[in-house]
């Protein structure tokens, strides 16, 4: 139990997230660029690093890139990929996962994850930035937006409704329609309150003193019946001492007895002798 009590005391209360993490920025924001088009990724965190040394990683492997700017020109889809970052003593950024298209018609999204609450930016984007009209966005195959020209789309907050497969669709000398990109809002993870943290350092408070008092409790009973057993073992050599003493004297007693009645049988023999004389 006391092992159970240290454990505990070292549990973190709450999922606190490391600030020190560097985190990824797109402009422009988008995580679905066109072949040829520009890039660039940042490298950001919210404390100084300690160190001005920027770390790129493509897939797992670090890249050549050193600064905080990683700048993609004409991508290609060998750019595609896992890109993650390191400024410093800072934790490596949470991954982006950057996809370079082919085509005439792209569905651009802010993201592929979010927590409910934040904005979800689309874009309908034609290749060359060619004019698409007649646009419809779509969500799980059915049309929730209409614009009669390009334009852009933006859910201000989230929620979990908004999860689904996401495309878009617009006339350009033909009807064109874009790839289907899988959106996932997870649910708002709220901090922990004041009070549950009080309640978890009184249970662990409690755990320590019934501990204690448990333990203090044991260690008397044991030692009371400790003395109590030593009790017993001289009560019970005193006792076999008294009966020992008693079946000496009685002994004692029979042996007295029978020398006193060898004397009266001998005295008795005597006085008869002399009368047989006469």
């Amino acid at each position: 139990m006391w092992f159970l009590t240290v454990l505990l005391l070292w549990v973190p209360v709450d999922g606190q997230v490391d600030t020190t993490k560097a985190v990824i920025t797109l402009q422009p924001p988008w995580v679905s660029v066109f072949q040829e088009e520009t890039v660039t990724l940042q490298c950001e965190v919210f404390h100084p690093p300690g160190s001005s040394s920027t770390q790129w990683f493509l897939n797992g492997t670090a890249t050549q890139t050193s600064t905080p700017s990683y700048r993609i020109t004409s991508a290609s889809v060998n750019d595609s990929g896992e890109y993650r970052c390191q400024r410093g003593l800072s934790g490596k950024s949470d991954p982006i996962q950057l996809e370079i298209h082919r085509g005439w018609l792209l569905l651009q999204v802010s993201s592929r994850v979010f927590t409910e609450g934040e904005p979800l930016a689309l874009r309908c984007h034609a290749w060359k930035d060619k004019l698409v009209y007649n646009v419809l966005y779509y969500r799980n195959g059915k049309a929730f937006k209409f614009f009669h020209w390009n334009s852009n789309l933006t859910i201000l907050k989230t929620n979990i409704s908004h999860n689904g497969t996401y495309h878009c669709s617009g006339m350009g000398k033909h009807r064109y329609t874009s790839a289907g990109v899988s959106v996932t809002v997870k649910g708002l993870q709220l901090p922990t309150p004041v009070w549950f943290h009080v309640l978890f350092y009184l249970a662990v408070g409690i755990m320590f003193l019934v501990n204690t008092v448990l333990w203090v409790t044991i260690c008397k009973e044991l030692k009371r019946k400790k003395e109590w057993n030593l009790e017993i073992s001289l009560d019970s050599g005193h006792e076999k001492k008294v009966i020992s003493s008693l079946q000496e004297d009685r002994h004692l007693e029979e042996v007295l007895k029978c020398q006193e009645e060898e004397e009266q049988l001998q005295e008795g023999v005597h006085r008869k002798e002399p009368q047989g004389a006469k």
